[in-house]
């Protein structure tokens, strides 16, 4: 791969990303955070910050070439190629940006390679009805963690009603109760319902009824369409389908 090639489309993502987070950086300009650099400003804790920045600055640079690195595998493109589609396309070349800031923020390495197998899968396909998808994807990847993660697999064993018009079948057992999600995996019961919370915000779980209501007061739940094709995201090595 030539280094330099990669190199220039890594700095152009990063210089995106910082763009598009320049205005939630200048609106926090004066508060806190310069209270913050003032009660840093002695030579002792000036040093220690330096060494901090400069620790999370190399950190953000590994993830932003890491990322161009696994879009170029995952594509079996070069980086320079990679580089054309991305100018062909402005709102490819935004998503891109985009995709990188959020990598660049991501510890967890399964998040960030499941950012990167989205952002090929944009590359290999940029039509305007498939990035509107991915989009939902980056977004539910910078807004989930480990906890979400776990409850999604347990949860993925769950049978969703099938779609409209097809009628349910009887003596078949849709959905998961939350209950039993923390019967099988016992460390999520204590932020269940808050993890729910968020998977349901995201689109990722939904009710398995699709409206109809039974007896009871529990409502079964299963992962939706954009949640099990998240999952496979975060499994799988080739570039998903959309």
């Amino acid at each position: 791969m030539n280094k330099r090639t990669e190199g220039q489309i890594v700095n152009g993502l990063k210089q995106m990303a910082a763009a598009a987070a320049g205005a939630a950086a200048g609106a926090v300009a004066g508060g806190p955070g310069e209270a913050l650099i003032g009660a840093a400003s002695g030579p002792a804790l000036a040093t220690t910050f330096d060494v901090i920045a400069d620790r999370i600055a190399a950190h953000r640079a590994d993830r932003s070439t890491e990322l161009v690195r696994e879009v170029t595998r995952v594509l079996g493109i070069e980086a320079d190629e990679l580089g054309r589609r991305l100018l062909a396309d402005e709102r490819l070349l935004e998503f891109a940006g985009r995709v990188m800031g959020a990598a660049q923020d991501i510890s967890l390495a399964e998040k960030r390679q499941a950012l990167a197998r989205a952002l090929a899968a944009a590359v290999a396909d940029p039509a305007p009805a498939r990035l509107d998808i991915w989009e939902l994807m980056q977004t539910a990847i910078r807004n989930i963690d480990p906890p979400h993660i776990r409850f999604m697999h347990v949860i993925s064993a769950a049978t969703p009603l099938p779609p409209p018009p097809e009628s349910p079948a009887e003596n078949v057992k849709y959905g998961m109760l939350l209950k039993d999600v923390c019967k099988i995996d016992p460390g999520l019961q204590l932020g269940a319902h808050a993890i729910l919370q968020r998977l349901l915000s995201l689109g990722l779980v939904e009710s398995a009824l699709h409206g109809i209501i039974y007896g009871g007061t529990y409502r079964p739940y299963a992962l939706s369409d954009l949640g099990r094709r998240l999952l496979a995201l975060l499994e799988e090595e080739s570039v998903p389908s959309a």
